[in-house]
């Protein structure tokens, strides 16, 4: 268990974007969509949650192939057949800690590639994840810039001290 009380109340979902060089299908999209979901609410809370799912956001975008550079070409001289997809993680500073976001990372990934159908024998260096923290003061809900204890609170949280202390020490308020 991640946390020490109600894992619904503890955290804030992050939000995913995943870039594809070809088109997916409403059935694969909507099968990576739960699945990501899943995936994210499983490393940060210990499994999906009806109110987690109101935070989780998820967008797809379909970049085609002469939107995508790859060794300076637009040609698939470097391609070389892999499938390409990039996803990004994107999340308040100090939500995650290290443990949390090399698990992410690695779990969206390996969710990409089964839903594009690259084996684990298959080259799969054409799927990229990572995650992006954006710093205290870049990001607001509406109109506000919350910190991240001001968002965690606004959504009911009851963060323990613990965990408190731990996104402090990762996450210092600069206001």
């Amino acid at each position: 268990m991640l946390y020490e009380t109600n894992p619904t109340k503890e955290g804030t979902m992050p939000f995913v974007e995943v870039f594809t060089r070809e088109k997916l299908s409403d059935e694969i999209r909507a099968k990576l969509a739960e699945e990501l979901s899943n995936t994210i609410m499983t490393v940060e809370l210990g499994g999906p949650t009806e109110s987690a799912k109101m935070l989780d956001w998820m967008w797809f975008h379909t970049m085609p192939a002469d939107s995508w550079a790859v060794g300076g070409r637009f040609d698939d001289i470097y391609v070389k057949e892999r499938k390409m997809a990039h996803a990004r993680i994107i999340a308040p500073q100090g939500l995650m800690n290290t443990e949390l976001k090399s698990r992410v990372v690695k779990e969206v990934a390996r969710v990409l590639k089964a839903a594009l159908g690259v084996g684990s024998e298959e080259d799969d260096t054409g799927i990229w994840t990572m995650c992006i923290e954006i710093d205290d003061g870049q990001w607001a809900v509406g109109a506000k810039i919350p910190t991240l204890f001001q968002l965690l609170d606004s959504l009911g949280g009851n963060v323990s001290e613990q965990r408190r202390a731990e996104m402090s020490a990762r996450y210092p308020q600069k206001r």
